[in-house]
């Protein structure tokens, strides 16, 4: 069989990557070995060398972009909580433009026990680094940092729909997105230890039930206002 001619186009050669395009790039190459040797290994045995190993670098190249194994696990976690926050955004595009704080507030929940359970891993990853955190109170606040955009994209969604709806707020939404991201961690919890005493839409019960007396309530207050303000 006879061999095709050498094509006589000049090869190109791909860009050569700047000195900050490459590090990036190893930056991401670790932050990804980080997350499956944290996903197999958890985070207090897992070790910064395996870590170097799985990404094909050497260990000093971890500690020439982070602080150390702890530093590498909450540039892990900052991706997580963007993954999340888009999954909150693709839950509610999904909803009706008219679905009430009810419904956006379910959807939500049950999205929350969905992804638990899919990835009960993650989630005790993750408490096993805030057990770890709790000794170290700048840790601890680094942590807390990347969570809370878990709570803010949720009192997003809430102060947006009570501006939309003229609703006089029960509750501020920066309170009552803590108090629903706090309950759906307790409860992931509680599903950790106890998994048959946690059923699936218990969450969105509760969450749905909540809600929809705290509108109520506002409803209330408002209409109280309105006659007030006619005597």
């Amino acid at each position: 069989m006879a061999s095709n001619p050498p094509s006589d186009r000049p090869r190109t050669k791909p860009p050569r990557l700047t000195r900050a395009e490459r590090q990036a790039q190893t930056r991401s190459q670790l932050i990804d070995a980080a997350a499956q040797v944290f996903a197999l290994r958890g985070f207090q045995a897992a070790s910064v060398e395996e870590i170097a190993e799985e990404a094909g670098y050497s260990h000093g190249a971890v500690y020439s972009n982070f602080e150390g194994k702890a530093d590498l696990f909450l540039a892990v976690f900052e991706d997580y909580m963007a993954e999340r926050v888009r999954e909150l955004a693709q839950t509610q595009a999904a909803l009706a433009d008219d679905a009430s704080l009810e419904v956006r507030a379910r959807a939500l929940a049950d999205q929350w026990m969905d992804r638990l359970g899919r990835d009960r891993e993650s989630f005790a990853l993750h408490v096993e680094f805030l057990a770890h955190a709790g000794r170290d109170a700048q840790l601890a606040r680094r942590f807390g940092t990347r969570s809370a955009a878990m709570r803010e994209a949720v009192a997003r969604y809430i102060s947006r729909y009570q501006q939309e709806s003229s609703l006089e707020p029960a509750m501020p939404a920066d309170d009552l997105a803590l108090i629903l991201r706090a309950l759906g961690i307790g409860l992931a919890v509680e599903s950790l230890v106890s998994p048959d005493a946690v059923r699936h839409n218990l969450y969105g019960d509760f969450v749905e039930l909540l809600v929809s007396l705290l509108r109520e309530r506002g409803e209330a207050e408002q209409s109280r206002g309105r006659v007030g303000a006619k005597r």
